[in-house]
């Protein structure tokens, strides 16, 4: 530093206990004036923030898509090592850099592609060209399929994956890739697989420029399809994109509003923040109470009597439950308005509730006894006041009736949803006089089909469904593919 020279230390993520130290010494340096140091690092949750506020920061993202990642792959290469040997072995090694990019670029579809981030690396890669190395010695022109695939299963790719249908998808894909068929141009042609391994006539050459010419005419935007997924697969992923960079611009807001909302009072309340930030969520629940709950606000809902069938006492259960919750959203909020107003005080848990419902989160408390509660407020105050009503309104009136599954059930109109299947599936049991446990479901967008009240004595018509990865044929009542414009 005394020099002016200039120092990298790379990868820091890999020794994070030791960067306080270097944090340290930067202090005490005094450099000369044309000294740099460059640091490399992934991101790390214990990353020292104050370090990374005194530095200046330049962040690289490779561009996403299977094209970019084979060509980086390929830019990689050397013709020297990519020409070792015979065609096959520079065949089967582009077809672990197809492989490879497959696996890392399905991490972008998280939770369709993979269940959860797998840190598929590029000695992983490295691994798998050693292993074809090996395995194709000199001129022979056959290799060992079920030992690469061994290899890359157990000891490389497989290795890092801890979950059941992770494990079996990787499983599929190395035995749709490695094998005879792939490489051969004729028996590709017969291969029913909308997986395109790839998307071309692989080369019988050892030259990398073949290869990389066939790469450069695939598409730069990834299809879906091309990886065995759904094709309306990246519609979930940006519904998932634009949620997180929605909540992130919302915690913004949040933070900004309480940096100018002044000084908070000694109770720790900021009285300006509170009104400016919850104010809307006090004006929602107002509406929603006024158009929907308001209508079923003298409704009682009895007790349950032992004589009383699974279904009956769950919607009554279910209804005394939305009451309550809505009864406990309505004293919250009002209560949060009473201190802005400053006719009330506050309470450590009622400050807690605000800072959730300021960060655009429902307070745990109101989703105790709502499982599949929506995480936005907002959407949850909506969605309580018709479930609210729904319960205290139409389904009572169907108890009334005393038989409440003659009409649709629009399985939305509960709390709690998988009770409710569970009480027809003991209300069925108790119908046929069998056991719980020899019941299982069945479902039919044919309705006739389940008429039979010897084998389904309470057939239930459910409208409402959301279907993801499919379309529905209403013409021929079937489920079919979905296409890339699929809901």
């Amino acid at each position: 530093s005394r020099c002016g020279d200039w120092v990298c230390l790379k990868n820091l993520h890999l020794v994070i206990s030791w960067v306080p130290l270097l944090e340290k010494e930067i202090k005490n340096l005094k450099p000369h004036e044309n000294f740099r140091c460059w640091l490399t690092t992934e991101s790390h949750a214990k990353f020292p923030p104050i370090l990374l506020e005194t530095s200046l920061k330049v962040t690289y993202e490779a561009p996403p898509g299977v094209k970019k990642n084979m060509l980086r792959t390929i830019e990689s290469w050397s013709q020297g090592w990519f020409g070792e040997g015979n065609e096959l072995r520079s065949q089967v090694i582009f077809l672990c850099a197809h492989f490879h990019a497959i696996m890392q670029e399905r991490r972008t579809y998280i939770p369709q592609g993979w269940t959860k981030f797998y840190e598929f690396s590029t000695s992983d890669l490295q691994s798998a060209c050693e292993t074809v190395s090996l395995l194709v010695k000199g001129s022979s022109d056959t290799i060992d399929w079920a030992t690469l695939i061994g290899v890359l299963e157990l000891a490389v790719y497989g290795s890092r994956v801890d979950n059941e249908f992770d494990s079996r998808l990787v499983k599929e894909y190395l035995a749709l890739f490695f094998k005879k068929d792939t490489l051969e141009s004729t028996r590709r042609a017969g291969i029913s697989s909308s997986l395109e391994i790839p998307p071309f006539e692989i080369p019988l050459s050892k030259s990398v420029h073949d290869y990389r010419a066939k790469v450069e005419l695939m598409p730069d935007i990834d299809n879906p399809q091309s990886f065995g997924m759904a094709p309306n697969s990246d519609r979930s992923l940006q519904r998932i994109n634009s949620t997180k960079v929605i909540g992130t611009l919302r915690m913004l807001a949040a933070a900004a509003g309480s940096a100018e909302g002044g000084a908070a009072s000694s109770a720790g309340v900021d009285v300006k923040a509170w009104k400016v930030q919850l104010g809307p969520l006090f004006q929602l629940w107002d509406n929603v109470q006024k158009a929907q709950i308001s209508k079923v606000k003298n409704v009682e809902v009895r007790a349950v009597n032992p004589d009383d069938s699974p279904v009956v006492a769950f919607v009554l259960m279910d209804a005394s439950e939305a009451g309550k919750l809505g009864d406990m959203v309505s004293a919250s909020l009002n209560t949060m308005q009473k201190v802005i107003a400053g006719t009330a005080l506050s309470t450590p848990d009622l400050i807690a509730e605000a800072k959730y419902l300021i960060q655009s989160e429902v307070p745990p408390a109101w989703s105790a006894t709502w499982p599949s509660a929506p995480e936005d407020p907002a959407i949850f105050l909506q969605g309580l006041g018709a479930r609210i009503q729904a319960l205290k309104g139409d389904w009572l009136r169907r108890l009334s009736s005393g038989n409440p599954l003659r009409e649709p059930v629009a399985l939305s109109d509960f709390l709690r949803p998988d009770v409710f299947l569970n009480a027809l599936r003991q209300q069925t049991a108790r119908a046929l006089k069998i056991s719980i446990d020899s019941l299982h479901l069945v479902s039919s967008f044919e309705s006739h089909l389940l008429s039979d009240a010897s084998v389904s004595p309470l057939p239930v018509n459910v409208q409402g469904l959301i279907l993801e990865g499919c379309s529905f044929n209403d013409q021929k009542l079937q489920l079919v593919e979905g296409h890339r414009s699929s809901p």
